[in-house]
C-alpha cells in the first residue's frame, strides 16, 4: 500500500528523523530534499557562516529557539520521541541560578552587556550571535569611523537587531550593518548632530526658532522599562511646511536627534537594570480634530520629507520599533497608509497598532507598556474640550515665516 506523505509536518521534522522514516519506506526525492536541507540549516552555529542562514525557517523577530517552539516540528511522533526532542530544546541558561544583576567596577560596558545578552538569549540565538559577531570581527568594521566614538560593531544588543532585521541571515545582516557604518561615514553622522545640538540649545538659527515653534513631537514620559515614550501630533502637524522652510537637512537632523538620545538613554538603562532593552514605544495621534485646518493637504505635502528619512530608518535603525501607536485614524488616514505601507519593514508592520478614535480603543493596550499618568490627557479622553490645551500644537508653517 503506498503510503501518503504530509509534507508540510516533514519540512518540520528533526534531522534526527531522516533515517528512521527511511526505514519504513516513507522515502522520496522531494521528502528527502526537504529533510536534507533541513538537516544542514540545524547544525550548530560554529560550523560556518552558509549552515547560519535560515531566512526560509524564521520569520522576522523570532529567535531560532522561539521558531522550533511555534511550529509542529515534532508532529507525527511518538511520545516518547516528543519527550525526548523537547528535552534536546532544553538550554544550558535554564538550569543557572536566578538572575541577579550585579555589575563590578572593573567591568567595561561591552563585557556588561555581552552578561545581559547571555542571560536573556536562548542558547542557539547566542551561539549565532557570537557567530555573528566574529564574521563582523573578521570583516574589519571594529576599525570602521563610524565606530571610532561608539563601539557599534561590537555591542551585542546592536548586533542582535541587525541580525533580527535580516531574520537571523549572517550575510545580509552584515552587508546591512556595514551600510549602516558606511551612511554614518558619509553622512558625517556625529560632527553634524553635535554642531546640531549646539545649534538647538543657543535657538539663536531660524531653522531652529522654526522648529521649535511648530514642532509637533513631545517626550510624554517612561514605559514600563524607564525608555523614553514620544507623542507625534500628525494630526495636527506641517512637517512639508518645516522642510521647506527649515531645509530638508534640519528636518533629518531634529529626528536623528531624537533617535539617538532614545538609544543612548536605553544604553544606559540596560546597563543599569541588567535587562535586554533595544526598541522603543511610539505614539502618533492622528484625529482629524478640525482646530489645525487642511488635514489632507498637509499630510499629502509630509510625505516627500518622510519618504527622504524612512529607508535611513531601516538601513541604520533596524527592529527599533517595540510598538507603535497610531491613534484616532480617520477614514481618509487609509490613503496615506498606501503610500507609507510599502516603504516599512514587514516586520515593524507587524508591531503598529492603528486605532479608532474612542479612548477605549487603545488606552488598555497603552497600559500594559506604560503608566496612566504618561498618556497625556486629550488622548486618554474623549473629551474634546482637552484638545485645545493639547501639546505640542503643530499648526501651519507660513511661507517666508
Amino acid at each position: 500500500m503506498a503510503t501518503s506523505v504530509d509534507y508540510s509536518a516533514a519540512d518540520h521534522e528533526s534531522p534526527s528523523c531522516y533515517n528512521f522514516w527511511s526505514l519504513f519506506g516513507c522515502e522520496d526525492e522531494k521528502l528527502k530534499q526537504l529533510r536534507i536541507a533541513r538537516r544542514r540549516d540545524m547544525l550548530p552555529p560554529w560550523r560556518g557562516l552558509q549552515s547560519l542562514n535560515a531566512e526560509q525557517f524564521y520569520e522576522a523577530n523570532e529567535s531560532p529557539r522561539e521558531f522550533k517552539e511555534s511550529k509542529p516540528w515534532n508532529a507525527g511522533l511518538c511520545c516518547r520521541r516528543k519527550a525526548r526532542g523537547a528535552a534536546l530544546l532544553e538550554e544550558p541558561r535554564s538550569q543557572k541560578e536566578p538572575w541577579i544583576w550585579a555589575p563590578q567596577a572593573d567591568e567595561n560596558e561591552i563585557d556588561l552587556e555581552w552578561k545581559i545578552v547571555e542571560h536573556e538569549l536562548d542558547y542557539e540565538s547566542l551561539c549565532r550571535l557570537r557567530a555573528f559577531r566574529e564574521v563582523v570581527a573578521q570583516a574589519g568594521l571594529d576599525f570602521h569611523v563610524a565606530c571610532r566614538k561608539a563601539p557599534h560593531s561590537k555591542r551585542p544588543g546592536t548586533l542582535l537587531r541587525f541580525l533580527r532585521a535580516r531574520n537571523w541571515n549572517q550575510e545580509l545582516s552584515l552587508k546591512l550593518l556595514q551600510e549602516a557604518l558606511d551612511w554614518r561615514r558619509d553622512y558625517q553622522l556625529e560632527e553634524k548632530l553635535e554642531a546640531w545640538r549646539a545649534e538647538w540649545q543657543a535657538q539663536q538659527s531660524r531653522r531652529v526658532q522654526l522648529w521649535r515653534k511648530y514642532g509637533y513631537i513631545k517626550q510624554i514620559g517612561l514605559d514600563h522599562d524607564g525608555l523614553p515614550i514620544h507623542l507625534h501630533r500628525l494630526s495636527q502637524c506641517d512637517a512639508g511646511g518645516l522642510a521647506r522652510e527649515a531645509g530638508d537637512e534640519a528636518f533629518l537632523l531634529y529626528h536623528l536627534m531624537i533617535l539617538e538620545d532614545c538609544f543612548e538613554a536605553a544604553q544606559e538603562r540596560m546597563l543599569k537594570s541588567g535587562k535586554l532593552i533595544t526598541n522603543f514605544v511610539d505614539v502618533y495621534d492622528q484625529g482629524d480634530y478640525g482646530l489645525v485646518d487642511g488635514y489632507l493637504r498637509r499630510g499629502y505635502k509630509a510625505w516627500e520629507p518622510y519618504k527622504m528619512m524612512i529607508p535611513i530608518l531601516d538601513k541604520v535603525y533596524p527592529e527599533r520599533v517595540r510598538v507603535a501607536f497610531i491613534l484616532r485614524c480617520p477614514a481618509v488616514f487609509a490613503i496615506f497608509w498606501r503610500l507609507v505601507e510599502p516603504f516599512v519593514p514587514p516586520a515593524t508592520v507587524k508591531k503598529i497598532r492603528i486605532k479608532g478614535y474612542s479612548a477605549k480603543s487603545y488606552v488598555g493596550e497603552m497600559k500594559e507598556l506604560m503608566v496612566e499618568s504618561v498618556i497625556p490627557p486629550f488622548l486618554g479622553s474623549d473629551d474634546r474640550a482637552l484638545l485645545t490645551t493639547a501639546e505640542p500644537w503643530g499648526g501651519w508653517v507660513p511661507n517666508g515665516g
